[in-house]
């Protein structure tokens, strides 16, 4: 059965460091989130925006677009905390946006070089290389197979988490964590789109 993406908004945030963009006539555009930050490394970066989009049991596919490579970009829990970057809890997972590398609840989320992962990294996505602008990441969570898919730009580029438990530590909802000097807003895309065809043989087996 094919799995298409779902329509979201941004709903929980801390609002000292981000906010909504606002529509042409100067309405909330709660699809459109902005980091208040202006570079990287500043209070605040990379602090869990959560979407309002509850992924419970079965299958679930969405998509974000992000303006550079400074996002990370994944899932969070209810009980996430707003306060801290995501990732560095049980109750948040990502991929960073500039190298690919996972996390899902480590302290040290800092890659040690292209070349070397960090040993916490959960995945790494070899095939994923981002550009400056930016792009369109989207994940499918299967439940049932105890998976979590990553799209770039509707590619598939690998699985991200393989876990049988995985249904018991959600439901998950939509995040990202933003950071940088530009390119500081990410759009929850709300047109429905078929989760991108998965083929069998080595094409995009990974």
């Amino acid at each position: 059965m094919e799995t298409m993406s779902a329509s979201f908004k941004w709903k929980k945030f801390d609002s000292q460091y981000y906010r909504f963009d606002f529509n042409g006539d100067g309405s909330e555009n709660q699809r459109r989130i902005l980091w208040k930050g202006q570079g990287i490394g500043e209070p605040g970066s990379h602090f869990p925006v959560i979407g309002d989009l509850k992924m419970a049991e079965g299958s679930h596919y969405f998509r974000i677009h992000f303006m550079c490579d400074n996002f990370k970009v994944g899932g969070a829990t209810a009980d996430c905390p707003l306060n801290k970057p995501i990732g560095t809890t049980k109750h948040s997972w990502y991929v960073d946006m500039s190298t690919g590398d996972c996390f899902w609840g480590s302290d040290d989320c800092q890659t040690r070089s292209i070349l070397v992962p960090n040993p916490g990294a959960i995945a790494r996505l070899h095939k994923f290389v981002a550009p400056s602008t930016g792009g369109i990441a989207s994940f499918k969570i299967n439940y049932d197979e105890g998976t979590v898919m990553f799209f770039f730009n509707d590619e598939y580029l690998g699985t991200v988490i393989r876990d049988p438990d995985l249904k018991s530590k959600g439901p998950f909802y939509p995040a990202v964590g933003i950071t940088g000097l530009e390119g500081r807003a990410a759009t929850a895309l709300p047109e429905p789109m078929p989760a991108p065809i998965l083929y069998n043989y080595k094409r995009n087996k990974l």
